[in-house]
């Protein structure tokens, strides 16, 4: 009877244990699964239930895992998510050396102005400086148009 009791104890056991390993294969995120990726891991589990449970503790739980399923809240150093890390990033400066000092010579003489001439709430001011940045734009327009027009020429040029 003891041998009975014990062996239904070891069932009990290992069913309990294939249920936290499915769980918590689950509930682990992909990209913390270790060796193998995480649907092969629940396949394992689910079709090889005791040596899969027992692999997914061993070979392909997360390190220092907390005994909760799918908790990794502890402290794993991880890298910051900046822009630099979006796939349309460029390392590639929008603004040459050469414009951003234009930009800075611009400012300082801005700033210069407006230290012998104290600032007027002049709706004119405001009107010049729209005017001006309205032909800035119009420029930028005509200027992106024409290289595109000449895109346009080399590609057919290309073509025949």
């Amino acid at each position: 009877m003891f041998l009975f009791d014990a062996g239904g104890l070891v069932a009990v056991f290992l069913l309990l244990f294939w249920v936290w390993a499915l769980f918590d294969c689950v509930a682990t995120d992909a990209s913390l699964c270790r060796n193998l990726p995480k649907g092969v891991w629940i396949i394992l589990v689910l079709l090889i239930p005791d040596i899969g449970s027992l692999l997914w503790l061993l070979l392909g739980r997360p390190e220092r895992a907390h005994w909760r399923p799918g908790a990794t809240d502890y402290s794993k150093p991880r890298r910051p998510v900046g822009l630099e890390d979006h796939p349309r990033y460029s390392a590639a400066a929008g603004v040459t050396d050469r414009h951003s000092a234009e930009l800075d010579a611009q400012l300082e003489a801005w700033e210069k102005q407006r230290a012998v001439e104290p600032p007027k709430q002049d709706r004119s001011e405001l009107d010049a400086w729209a005017a001006e940045l309205d032909r800035r734009e119009a420029e930028l327009r005509r200027r992106e148009l024409e290289q595109r027009e000449a895109d346009i020429e080399r590609r057919e040029r290309d073509e025949n």
